[in-house]
């Protein structure tokens, strides 16, 4: 399925409950496949329960969880999807379309072996099954695997480096826009990271408004991919920093990824960028 655009995020049409075309982003910071408070209302979506979710600076704002028929990405059509909900329509904007209506995040991924193919600008999936990833394996370019373990239901995390620090564990967020990094205030203050205060602007979370500062990350890896001059930003406390029993030290985001075909696979728990 071709992106209609790559950024700020990749865009792509979808279908709900077989209806017409609608203009979903991806975001692997996020987790169900996620519909707009609004978009959903419209499709009479039923409704479950709330949970309190935790977004960008440490804000939370209510979620409310639902179900959807299904979902048509391309020639999959997936059936009795799990679905959030958020206020999405008034982000159309800042990604220069005429409407957002949801959101694909990697709880979906699971279920194929997923490429998000930046420089193509495409998504591909693929059946998840060990012939189609001999196949993938075989396709010619170079790739670097990176080992991953979940967190919750989809922190994927690897080990990276920031600066000369020692070895430590990033989240995987497809969905940071703007910057290729977000460090935790202790890492910047631990790596000697200078936040650029004179270029700080406003910006939008998912919990509300965010006053964003940017900087610059000289040295950063993840797995054996190794990027210099990576523009970071911070936007206040990082809530997940010590939320799961282990450090994290931030996450990898959209400019880190895309120079990359990013494939995901579950089943061997490892991300291959190409």
């Amino acid at each position: 399925m071709k992106f209609l655009k790559t950024d700020p995020l990749p865009v792509l049409n979808v279908r709900v409950n077989g209806g017409k075309e609608v203009t979903f982003f991806i975001d692997t910071g996020g987790s169900e496949v996620t519909l707009d408070t609004d978009f959903a209302k419209e499709l009479g979506a039923p409704q479950f329960a709330a949970v309190q979710g935790t977004f960008s600076g440490g804000q939370h704002t209510e979620v409310h969880l639902g179900r959807i028929e299904s979902l048509t990405i391309g020639d999959w059509t997936v059936k009795n999807v799990p679905t959030a909900m958020l206020p999405l329509r008034q982000l159309s904007e800042g990604f220069g379309v005429k409407q957002i209506d949801g959101i694909i995040g990697t709880t979906l991924f699971y279920h194929f072996l997923a490429t998000m193919d930046y420089p193509r600008g495409e998504l591909v999936l693929r059946r998840k099954d060990a012939k189609n990833l001999e196949e993938f394996k075989k396709s010619p370019g170079k790739r670097v695997a990176v080992p991953i373990w979940m967190a919750s239901d989809h922190f994927m995390v690897g080990w990276g480096r920031v600066e000369t620090l020692p070895p430590t564990l990033l989240f995987v967020d497809s969905g940071l826009m703007g910057a290729g990094v977000k460090l935790a205030e202790s890492v910047i203050k631990e790596a000697g990271i200078k936040l650029e205060e004179d270029k700080a602007e406003e910006g939008a979370g998912g919990g509300g408004k965010l006053k964003i500062v940017p900087y610059t990350v000289h040295h950063l890896s993840f797995g054996e991919i190794k990027e210099e001059n990576v523009p970071g930003l911070y936007d206040g406390p990082f809530p997940w920093e010590n939320m799961f029993g282990f450090h994290l030290s931030g996450m990898i985001g959209h400019d880190f990824l895309k120079p990359y075909a990013v494939t995901f696979d579950f089943q061997n728990m490892q991300i291959f960028l190409q």
